[in-house]
């Protein structure tokens, strides 16, 4: 789903993976990050100020993580692309539609368990609660 669409930019808001409540994609065009103009850094700042201003208000996350993380598209023979992860994480527990939700590994990087069913985080939210985080963050989005 698309929270925002700009310049050189859009976020993109994946319903699939909110094992960490307001994560998204942050997509550009370019084949990789030394070919980003001026303008397309600029813009990229704006949007990650933005989205961390978001989840803080909304969500109360305490910090971020923001990576760029391009083996996929070479490994998977797809055209890469430049594209970020942007993942709020959360030291204190979140409760969101009567449930709680615990930043499981809070501290640590955000990919370090994803492989591994045991110890991974757990998505905790239905589809419907998924489209209203997105509503959520779309409600306090100011750049469109």
């Amino acid at each position: 789903m698309e929270l925002y669409k700009g310049k050189y930019f859009e976020v993109v808001f994946e319903d699939w993976c909110q094992e960490f409540p307001g994560a998204c994609i942050i997509s550009g065009h370019k084949k990789c990050l030394g070919d980003m103009t001026s303008d397309e850094w600029q813009e990229l700042g704006i949007l990650e100020k933005e989205l961390e201003r978001v989840c803080k208000k909304v969500f109360g996350a305490t910090m971020f993580n923001f990576a760029c993380l391009m083996n996929n598209a070479y490994r998977d023979n797809e055209k890469p692309h430049v594209h970020f992860w942007f993942v709020p994480r959360y030291k204190n527990e979140l409760k969101l539609f009567n449930k709680i939700y615990k930043d499981r590994h809070f501290g640590y990087n955000f990919w370090k368990w994803a492989n591994s069913k045991l110890r991974r985080q757990t998505d905790i939210f239905t589809k419907e609660e998924k489209f209203k985080i997105f509503e959520m963050m779309q409600k306090e989005f100011n750049l469109n």
